[in-house]
């Protein structure tokens, strides 16, 4: 789980320790520099985590192209075997005059985890993931883009941070002797959970009700960063397992509000 920030970039309105979540999706028309049978450009474009792109080389690109020029802060990724494949990726924009790389944005993933790059933002033409090392063709089921939602205030760990949250259930094998006779894994995730207090109502009638509705809808998926600077791992590509709202604790609209979201994540290929 890695979290990449664009060279000099400490945060928009809040700074890089307070929570982020990616759930705003880019629209607009993918594509790539080739694409196996069965595994074309369109299957990174969307939140599933069980279809997915592959080129059919080790390098090679992935772009997305809005309709029109549009604003974006954010660029995730999830269900990638680049940590498996020693690959190196770089991400570019395309602000009219063709792409460029984003300063600092190029990682060799040490794992096959989460990747969210952040930047300051920017209007573009198009986005891409340039891959320009690895071993073999890497798969990818989900690239996401757009504006990310930088919370008001820090977020709190409730349990398990992030990075400890692995939810992997197991059937113990023994034979009827009491050999141990290994086991099998029955199911492999990741469960957490964060609070944030002390948001502002403002903030609860705007920015959290468009979030909300996400979150609590069919599409629901989003990239969260826990604190970005001083914990870049900790990170994950997510859903909801309860429904979000706010409520108030304090009677002062300037600090009324507390949050808590629980959590499933996706965990890696």
């Amino acid at each position: 789980m890695t979290v990449i920030i664009q060279t000099g970039f400490v945060g928009t309105e809040y700074n890089l320790n307070h929570l982020r979540i990616g759930w705003r999706r880019l629209s607009g028309t993918p594509t790539a520099t080739t694409g196996a049978s069965g595994f074309a450009a369109a299957n990174a474009h969307n939140p599933r985590t069980d279809s997915a792109w592959r080129p059919t080389a080790a390098t090679g690109s992935w772009t997305l192209t809005p309709a029109t020029a549009t604003e974006i802060s954010y660029l995730g990724i999830a269900g990638h075997d680049f940590g498996t494949l020693n690959s190196t990726l770089t991400l570019q924009i395309d602000t009219g005059t063709g792409f460029a790389d984003v300063a600092g944005c190029t990682v060799s993933p040490a794992d096959n985890d989460p990747v969210v790059f952040f930047f300051a933002p920017v209007s573009v033409d198009a986005v891409r993931v340039n891959i320009t090392a690895g071993d073999a063709a890497p798969t990818v089921a989900v690239i996401a883009s757009g504006m990310v939602t930088e919370w008001p205030q820090p977020a709190q760990w409730t349990g398990q941070p992030i990075t400890e949250g692995d939810d992997i259930g197991f059937t113990n094998n023994s034979s009827d002797t009491g050999n141990w006779l290994g086991r099998t894994k029955t199911s492999d995730g990741l469960t957490f959970g964060i609070e944030v207090e002390h948001l502002p109502e403002s903030w609860r009638q705007n920015e959290f009700k468009a979030f909300k509705a996400h979150a609590n809808g069919e599409v629901a998926t989003f990239f969260l960063a826990h604190r970005s600077a001083d914990y870049p791992d900790e990170l994950a590509y997510a859903w909801l397992t309860a429904t979000a709202t706010m409520s108030r604790t304090i009677p002062k609209r300037s600090i009324s509000g507390a949050v808590s979201l629980s959590c499933q994540g996706y965990r890696k290929l």
